[in-house]
């Protein structure tokens, strides 16, 4: 189990996505699932190599080029940042398959929903005024 770990660090995971195009969506909906997780924060500047936080320290850069998702650790603590990516890539990688496929390379920037709750007006508050 060990070497596969290792050899998952050494040469990356093939997402088999179909171009730079997804590649780069692939890599801004990972970089938006790691910043909705406490503790974690993510940045790119160019939407392939993805800076990542945990507890306020970088302890992994993450890489999305050629379909290929690879990992350089900053420190010894990256465990819990491969476990997320790893988590992202297990439960969401047909999902931003699929959303891709249904945007097509026409998308601009991926934007996560805001979810708006509904905020009912209580018209009771006020009747004692």
């Amino acid at each position: 189990m060990v070497d596969t770990l290792k050899d998952m660090l050494d040469f990356g995971i093939n997402l088999k996505l179909s171009g730079p195009a997804e590649d780069r969506y692939y890599c801004q909906r990972l970089r938006y699932y790691i910043m909705e997780h406490e503790d974690f924060d993510a940045e790119s500047e160019d939407d392939e190599v993805i800076n990542v936080w945990c507890m306020h320290e970088k302890t992994l850069d993450i890489q999305i080029k050629d379909s290929t998702l690879t990992f350089e650790t900053i420190d010894d603590n990256s465990y819990e940042s491969i476990m997320l990516i790893l988590s992202f890539v297990s439960g969401m990688h047909n999902i931003v398959q699929e959303d891709f496929k249904k945007l097509g390379s026409d998308f601009d920037d991926f934007e996560p929903k805001q979810v708006v709750e509904d905020v009912e007006e209580d018209s009771d508050d006020f009747e004692w005024i």
